[in-house]
């Protein structure tokens, strides 16, 4: 695989990317391959453009990191390019080409997409952790561009317009760029979905839907991009799309 990724962090307010660039010299390690079973969230990309798609990973080397959520979180990011999906489930085949340590943040999920529209495709890595700016633990989206080797951020921020509980990449209105797609909770706990277009130094809210009482979640996207989004709300299933700058769920 050609190391070449784009990243940036889709939040509020700009760090000094600088401050927190991770050299690959510094990241690349012997791979445990008892933590490879401890695969705690996957995707598969073409990163490079050549046609092929690698494994992106996010591994844990203990089965009991959870946050106070409840959720699974993980010390490493992983990509392969030698892999293969069995019963939906990623067998990876060897060494990965590049590894990084990211035990300070947390990370969650891992994504990837296009958000700018430049042809190059940016890593999306969903991690639980303060910033400066909001100096409470929650759910950042950051985004990493893979640079000489290294993952280095490119927008470095604090959140985004109201806590989520999931966000996929996905360009919604057919420009080329990926939106973030997110599942965000108001003040009065109800959700609605939101879609945030980048604008060259960071993202910007371009629709919100109507608020949902139930609980929702992507039902798709969560490994590989897909044509439509598929949204599940109280045992039913839903398609997300946006109208003008609406967005509008219509019932599958």
């Amino acid at each position: 695989m050609k190391p070449k990724l784009t990243a940036a962090l889709c939040l509020a307010a700009l760090l000094p990317a600088a401050a927190v660039t991770i050299g690959a010299a510094a990241m690349m390690a012997a791979v445990d391959h008892t933590a490879e079973t401890n695969i705690i969230s996957w995707f598969v990309a073409d990163m490079d453009n050549d046609s092929l798609e690698e494994l992106l990973v996010v591994v844990g080397n203990d089965p009991n990191m959870v946050l106070d959520t409840g959720e699974a979180y993980g010390d490493q990011i992983k990509i392969y390019s030698d892999f293969e999906i069995t019963d939906h489930k990623p067998v990876v085949k060897g060494e990965p080409d590049l590894s990084f340590d990211l035990s300070d943040i947390k990370p969650m999920k891992i994504q990837a997409g296009d958000i700018n529209g430049d042809g190059v495709v940016e890593i999306a890595v969903c991690v639980y952790k303060t910033t400066k700016f909001h100096p409470f633990p929650a759910k950042r989206p950051f985004f990493y561009d893979l640079a000489d080797g290294g993952l280095e951020p490119v927008w470095l921020g604090s959140r985004l317009s109201r806590p989520f509980d999931q966000y996929i990449l996905h360009d919604m209105d057919g420009d080329g760029a990926d939106e973030i797609i997110s599942i965000e909770r108001t003040e009065q706990g109800d959700i609605l979905f939101a879609a945030y277009d980048w604008k060259g130094f960071g993202f910007e809210v371009t629709a919100v839907s109507d608020e949902v009482k139930e609980e929702a979640f992507f039902s798709n996207h969560i490994n590989h991009k897909e044509k439509n989004i598929s949204v599940a709300i109280a045992g039913e299933s839903y398609m997300l799309r946006l109208e003008n700058e609406t967005l509008i769920l219509t019932q599958e």
